[in-house]
């Protein structure tokens, strides 16, 4: 039974092994170039003042991108089953909407925001943690009344993180103060 809002908020540690999380976080460096976009209404907008990171959106139409996304859907189904012993109405047969490789930098951040738009249909957020050689670059959940936060996450290398994507959980990446900070986002709708 969910009795407040934190409930719906998965942490599975060590989720996929160091190895996997340490090959693709050369992946990054290679690949992060590109300063992330935001929703917004003319569909994705660079705003730096919302959000300042690298990103990399895998494609089908790159091998090796095949490699990791193939392995990225092995590992959410599996995540996927652990969140449905808790949440019985969720689909089963969502997939993976799309992914993304992410590079925050010293002073990288993404302020308070959530995973859904008119133009996306998102359920379910997750980020895998992919280092953990950085300081800063928690993750907050606010209340939306208040605005307080409810939730710090601390993640660790291989650590999966699934929460709802709507309204009711607003979240944000804190500035990275030390090192880089590398990560996976993906939605499943």
């Amino acid at each position: 039974m969910v009795s407040k809002l934190s409930d719906s908020i998965f942490l599975l540690k060590s989720f996929v092994t160091k190895d996997w999380a340490n090959n693709i976080v050369k992946y990054a460096d290679l690949v992060c170039k590109q300063k992330a976009t935001v929703l917004g209404e003319k569909k994705h907008i660079k705003d730096t003042k919302v959000r300042d990171v690298l990103t990399y959106g895998f494609s089908e139409n790159v091998e090796q991108d095949m490699i990791y996304l193939n392995y990225l859907v092995d590992v959410i189904s599996k995540a996927l089953e652990e969140y449905m012993k808790f949440f019985t109405y969720i689909n089963p047969r969502m997939r993976m909407d799309s992914a993304n490789l992410l590079k925050y930098e010293v002073g990288n951040y993404y302020k308070t925001h959530i995973d859904v738009h008119s133009s996306v249909n998102r359920t379910v957020s997750i980020i895998i943690n992919l280092n953990q050689d950085y300081e800063g670059g928690g993750i907050v959940f606010y209340d939306n009344k208040t605005r307080v936060p409810f939730t710090k996450c601390e993640l660790k290398t291989g650590d999966l993180l699934m929460f709802p994507s709507t309204f009711l959980y607003p979240h944000s990446v804190q500035p990275i103060t030390k090192g880089n900070r590398y990560s996976i986002v993906a939605w499943l709708n």
